[in-house]
Parts: C-alpha cells; structure tokens; sequence
C-alpha cells in the first residue's frame, strides 16, 4: 500500500502512523506526493479503482504509540526519554500567538519543525543524513524514547515518520498535543 498526500506529505504520515498503531506495516508513504508525481509526468487514473479485489483489515492494536498528557507529564526529566515538538521555531519558542490556546510549548521539549525535514521545492523528504543531524543536534538518540507533538498529532507523524526511516523505534505520538496542552492551564507551559 502506498500512501500520498498534496502539498505536504503529513496527511499520508498521519495515515501511515495510524496504520501502524492498529498492527499494519505494509504501508509505504510516497516521497513528494501527488505533486511530485504530477511533476514527473506519470500517469493519473480518475474515478473509481481498477483492478484491486476487496480486502479485510483485521486491527491489531499496538500498545505505545499513542500517548496522553499523564504519561507526557510523567516523561518530564526523564533522560532516556525525548520530547520533540514539530512545530515552527516561533511557535516552539511561543513567539507568535497560538491558535491552540496559550503560547509556548511543553517545558523541556525540544525543536525539529516537521517543515525542516522536507525540501520545499522538491515536496520530498530531505536526506536521511541531514535528517539524522537535525535529530542528533537536539539529543535525539536511538537510544532514547521519542514522544513528538505538535498543535493536533498530524505534523508531528513527519518527524516520526523521519526517525523511522533512521531507524528509530521506540517512538510515540502525543495525539492531543497542543490542541490539549495549551488550553489545560493545570499543565506548565514554556516560552523562551
């Protein structure tokens, strides 16, 4: 199964992780989308699919990729555990006002903006290499557990779609992000 998106690949990232969660690994995401497809000239089919039988999914739950604000919390300072947050470094650094509630981000995270892990132009994924020093330059380690968020749990799946592709595998997505965190004034939050 190969899984694509227009514009950004986040939308086919999103699906891929889910796919993952409910026990599928037999999905793949196209690197430049339909865009880059469309760019190259391939051909394009419209209206319904041709030629695959019907198939069933079986879902098989897999514990641990998704996690909540507790566990979020309760990963705070542990250091065998990574927080990155996806989002823009002005929204990282709570520089620009939130449409998810108040400005900042989660005390401790760190910053790999998903946008920084594709070639604008290109609409691809950058090269495993850069990816991997931009991951490392935050404390990113194959060691470390990984918890990546952002504002609602859709860019986020790019960075962990990335670590993947590295190698990584102790990886989670913080699915409310900061669509909950910011607006739960319980939670701390950090500017800066």
């Amino acid at each position: 199964m190969v899984l694509y998106s227009i514009g950004t690949p986040m939308w086919a990232t999103r699906f891929w992780w889910m796919l993952k969660s409910l026990g599928f690994d037999g999905a793949s995401v196209l690197d430049g989308g339909l865009d880059k497809w469309k760019a190259e000239g391939r051909p394009l089919e419209t209206g319904p699919a041709k030629g695959y039988p019907p198939a069933t999914f079986a879902a098989k739950p897999r514990a641990g990729f998704f996690v909540g604000k507790d566990d979020v919390l309760a990963a705070r300072g542990d250091q065998g555990t990574v927080t990155v947050n996806a989002l823009g470094p002005q929204f990282h650094a709570g520089l620009e006002p939130s449409r998810y509630g108040r400005p900042g981000r989660i005390p401790g995270s760190v910053n790999v903006p998903a946008a920084t892990l594709l070639d604008p132009t290109a609409k691809t994924f950058i090269a495993r290499a850069d990816a991997e020093a931009k991951f490392a330059s935050q404390g990113i380690s194959k060691d470390k557990r990984v918890i990546a968020y952002c504002g609602g749990g859709i860019s986020a799946t790019v960075d962990l779609f990335q670590l993947h592709r590295l190698g990584y595998d102790n990886l989670t997505l913080y699915d409310a992000s900061m669509g909950e965190w910011a607006k739960d004034e319980t939670l701390p939050i950090e500017q800066g």
